[in-house]
């Protein structure tokens, strides 16, 4: 099987959230998250593109935020469900919040899409199989003036190189049998857990917490699938992809967020008005 056809199913992983975890204080988290990502109280009068909506959270909170208009879309059909769901169950209509399904690499399909004030695409583009195509053709959707908000995991340039391994360990998980996987999960759990005691801080917070607030509004179990499961798996550096960004798209940082080890940068992007 070659690395594009190795794929984590995302949208079964976000169907089970909303259906099992999903609750009004991990809404308010979410919509607090987009707002300090974005540096925005509101979205009131803007049009906001969610590339790769996956549980579809954050156009929903784009709704909250009173955005003018939210499309979002999802490769996985599972995702673009979801998604529908969600927006069924707040009862939002259908021409405030657009869903599709689609590819960031589909050129046809992004060619039908209008430019926007704000994109958003948080931790989708590096799992594409083609993360610097996907950045560009995300970027190009922004339009003079507008916001252009993504999150890419972190290479790891230190020896030994943790960015290689965690390939290799997401791409076998994703060819174990479940019984391995949920091995796989319980260990990582549990590794969580133990690093945690040892620090002198509550070893079961993630666990039991209801209301994702250190989380963006997500939950411990299923970010844990997310992680290992999330494969095509890429990475840049921080310095590396505002390169990138900068000089190929003349976009402007406007904020950057960055951790150690393999989690996901966070970058602002603003794209001039003169452009």
């Amino acid at each position: 099987m070659s690395t594009l056809e190795t794929r984590f199913e995302f949208g079964a992983n976000w169907r089970h959230f909303v259906e099992t975890s999903l609750n009004e204080a991990r809404i308010a988290n979410a919509v607090k998250s987009l707002r300090d990502m974005l540096a925005l109280d509101s979205l009131r009068g803007r049009t906001f593109l969610d590339v790769g909506s996956g549980s579809g959270l954050f156009s929903l909170a784009a709704c909250r935020l009173e955005a003018q208009r939210v499309i979002s879309f999802d490769l996985d059909t599972e995702s673009v469900r979801t998604s529908a769901f969600l927006r069924e169950r707040e009862r939002i209509l259908d021409h405030r919040w657009t869903i599709s399904q689609g590819s960031v690499l589909d050129e046809g399909f992004m060619a039908k899409l209008p430019t926007v004030e704000i994109l958003y695409s948080w931790g989708v583009l590096h799992h594409t199989g083609r993360m610097w195509e996907a950045i560009d053709a995300a970027a190009a959707k922004v339009a003079p003036g507008g916001r252009f908000a993504i999150s890419i995991y972190n290479r790891v340039e230190r020896k030994p190189d943790s960015s290689a391994m965690w390939w290799k360990v997401k791409r076998f998980y994703n060819h174990a049998p479940a019984f391995v996987r949920a091995l796989m999960e319980a260990a990582y759990m549990a590794n969580h857990a133990a690093t945690r005691l040892i620090t002198l801080r509550n070893p079961l917070r993630a666990h039991t917490d209801q209301e994702g607030a250190g989380r963006r509004g997500m939950d411990f179990r299923h970010d844990v699938r997310d992680w290992l499961g999330g494969f095509p798996y890429e990475f840049a550096a921080a310095g590396e992809l505002f390169e990138y960004v900068r000089r190929k798209h003349g976009f402007v940082l406007e904020r950057l967020r960055t951790g150690d080890g393999n989690i996901c940068n966070e970058y602002l992007f603003v794209r001039p008005a003169s452009l």
